[in-house]
């Protein structure tokens, strides 16, 4: 299994978040210039059919993620019996789940992206790529040099940042960069907007709107938000990768900010890899607190590390988690209840083709090429790739 397959080895250490009133951006000079800005939302990717798909998703992940415990030069020799290991558990998740849809959402996110651009008269296209499947990073960079673009900005498609996440789509941006040296583009890759207060208004907008249309006439009161995000190993957490932390950063701010709806907050966790810990409390058992607390009215969410639907929400939130809350059989404090009654639980959209996300990442994007927010420079225009910053570095296994 190999949903979050990842023990990440670098930390990055402080983040900073400045922000540019975005009347200021309109009409930039791309427009004017012949500058093209290509925008690249990136992550591990998800698939629909795992029937055509499974064997080459798992054997990429297994070659290419920063945080298996194998050095890259033996990972070949073994990864037919990493596949074996794992096919069947993710053979079934997928049963359970059907198609993703993953990349037609991301074509709906993109699309809402390049429309924030075109609103401001700004010359720009959101491309979407992934580091395990296709389209692979590098085929979506292959495509955006063909296209002509002149600046290029790669965010994850999760709000925080992790070397499991950010950090993989910034290493194959500059990997696919050190082969075609002859691109002479400005290329920033963006580390995480999950402090940025635009983000948790944009989230936090949608969460409520999916509450009032979805539970019509209940009481806030009487709605759980149950807020499912990436888990990571602790052993992860333990050397400084800030993403858990940022999540947590996250879930606060909702709740202060949010003080009329209960609010929990689980982790989908992958427990694949023998004897690690992972991030608590994990989502299942977020799921028996909702239950024993008597949640009746449930609207699960996954908007604060993943923009699209993915394996981790439709499986760990929409039928592990949901298992447990709608289980006749299930517990109440540890006691079967006779009284009790099937809540109603639902799963909230994700962003998809939100324009409220899209007008946050075009406005993102116009303030780092500005110098604003934060990022790491790859490489400018006309001269050869910068090195990558120098972060404070605790390896686990093997050195990214």
């Amino acid at each position: 299994m190999l949903k979050r397959l990842t023990y990440p080895l670098i930390l990055l250490a402080a983040f900073g978040c400045r922000t540019v009133d975005s009347s200021k951006l309109q009409g930039d000079e791309s427009s004017r210039s012949g500058e093209y800005i290509g925008v690249l939302m990136a992550s591990h990717g998800d698939i629909d059919d795992y029937k055509t798909e499974l064997e080459f998703y798992v054997k990429t992940a297994f070659r290419k993620n920063v945080g298996i415990p194998f050095p890259f030069w033996f990972r070949p020799a073994i990864e037919d019996v990493a596949y074996k290991l794992s096919v069947n558990n993710v053979t079934e998740q997928y049963k359970k789940i059907g198609p993703t849809h993953y990349r037609a959402n991301a074509k709906l996110q993109m699309d809402a992206i390049t429309a924030a651009f075109q609103s401001r008269g700004v010359r720009a296209k959101a491309y979407y790529g992934a580091n395990f499947t296709h389209p692979l990073i590098e085929e979506t960079l292959e495509e955006m040099q063909k296209d002509g673009v002149t600046k290029l900005i790669v965010f994850n498609k999760g709000a925080q940042f992790s070397w499991a996440s950010a950090g993989e789509n910034i290493g194959d941006v500059r990997e696919y960069m050190k082969q075609h040296p002859e691109w002479d583009v400005e290329a920033i890759g963006f580390h995480q907007y999950s402090r940025d207060p635009r983000f948790h208004k944009v989230w936090k907008d949608a969460i409520l709107h999916d509450a009032k249309d979805l539970f019509p006439g209940v009481p806030t009161r009487d709605v759980c938000l149950f807020i499912g995000s990436h888990g990571l190993p602790v052993i992860m957490t333990d050397r400084g990768d800030p993403a858990v932390s940022l999540m947590k950063e996250s879930v606060a701010w909702l709740k202060e900010n949010t003080p009329e709806y209960p609010i929990y907050h689980g982790f989908l966790n992958d427990d694949f890899i023998p004897g690690a810990k992972w991030a608590s409390p994990r989502s299942s058992v977020m799921a028996q607190q909702l239950r024993d607390e008597g949640c009746k009215n449930v609207l699960m969410d996954g908007r604060l590390s993943f923009t699209n639907h993915h394996r981790a929400t439709l499986y760990d939130l929409n039928i592990e988690a949901r298992g447990i809350l709608e289980d006749p059989n299930g517990t109440v404090k540890g006691k079967k209840d006779p009284n009790w009654k099937k809540p109603k639980v639902v799963l909230a959209p994700q962003f998809d083709g939100n324009p409220a996300f899209g007008e946050l990442i075009a406005d993102l994007t116009l303030e780092a090429f500005e110098g604003q927010g934060d990022f790491e420079a790859i490489k400018h225009k006309g001269s050869p790739m910068l090195p990558r910053p120098s972060y404070p570095v605790k390896s686990v296994y093997i050195e990214y």
